[in-house]
């Protein structure tokens, strides 16, 4: 079955989904059948999941995580990677709190034609698009990533995925590799020929002693915690438990923590060349461009 999110609750495609939204789903519909449950209680888990990460991401204070010396590396190479143009239109697929479609902004010198930022939460995306004094072109838009957009073939200039493709965990009813393979595609339908295509994604294996690194480079620099008026402890044990916990889900195949190389394969199959890669984040991750190729 293929059908979305949003068909599935009878809400409509820019309404915001919440696990307490669904949980009144399943109240009122206590026969449902047994698949449509399961996929409905796995979304729930899903959102629950990463909107304790997403509080806990940003602080009335700040984010302290975000703008930590890790996260920075991952958009330092990130940035070497896109290439935003005078004229172009972007998509942040999966935009979180608008970090990676700053970074659009930024680099292009203000000049990209326009941002779309999608996402399913966009609480933190409007806190932050609230926050820019210059007047980005920017979009938000609710967005289950698990089905195709409602853009026109060859839209974009040039797409962004940080840290989302392969936490999906299905795309129109395929589950998996060919999930991911799916959703590449549709990044690759959206794309116009020539532009380019950048996301990051866990690096299979990451080693416990990678994840205890990434801990006390976080300890090590109280400063930044005290200012932030976040506990160093305790923020480091959260940041480390959701990466055991994403690790877990990865081995359980919840979520896809491929080798370069699979990721290669699946993005040749679907259409894409030229991959380059950067490793990010402490070396816990990667980060790939790739293209979709011109018309001759």
């Amino acid at each position: 079955m293929s059908v979305g999110l949003r068909k599935v609750l009878g809400v409509a495609e820019e309404a915001q989904v919440d696990p307490g939204l669904i949980e009144e789903f399943l109240a009122r519909n206590p026969s449902l059948d047994g698949d449509i449950r399961e996929r409905l209680l796995s979304w729930k888990g899903e959102l629950e999941f990463w909107g304790k990460w997403d509080g806990f991401m940003i602080t009335k204070y700040g984010r302290p995580y975000m703008e930590g010396a890790l996260y920075q590396d991952l958009k330092a190479k990130t940035q070497q990677l896109i290439d935003p143009r005078e004229g172009d239109v972007w998509l942040d697929a999966g935009c979180g709190q608008l970090a990676m479609t700053e970074l659009i902004w930024r680099k292009s010198g203000g000049k990209v034609k326009g941002i779309w930022a999608a996402d399913i939460f966009l609480a933190g995306a409007m806190t932050k698009l609230g926050q820019f004094n210059d007047g980005p072109p920017i979009k938000l838009i609710y967005a289950d990533l698990q089905q195709p957009l409602a853009f026109p073939d060859n839209f974009f200039d040039g797409i962004i995925g940080n840290h989302v493709l392969t936490f999906l965990l299905e795309f129109e009813g395929r589950r998996g590799s060919e999930a991911l393979e799916g959703v590449l595609q549709e990044m690759f339908r959206l794309l116009k020929p020539g532009g380019h295509f950048v996301w990051s994604i866990p690096r299979e294996n990451v080693s416990n002693v990678t994840g205890l690194l990434l801990l006390l480079k976080h300890i090590v620099n109280p400063v930044r915690w005290v200012r932030y008026r976040v506990p160093v402890p305790v923020a480091a044990y959260k940041i480390f438990k959701y990466t055991r916990q994403i690790e877990r889900k990865g081995e359980r195949g919840t979520y896809l923590l491929l080798p370069k190389e699979e990721c290669e394969r699946i993005l040749a199959s679907v259409g894409f060349v030229d991959p380059e890669w950067r490793t990010a984040f402490a070396h816990q991750c990667w980060v790939n461009r790739v293209y979709k190729p011109d018309i001759a």
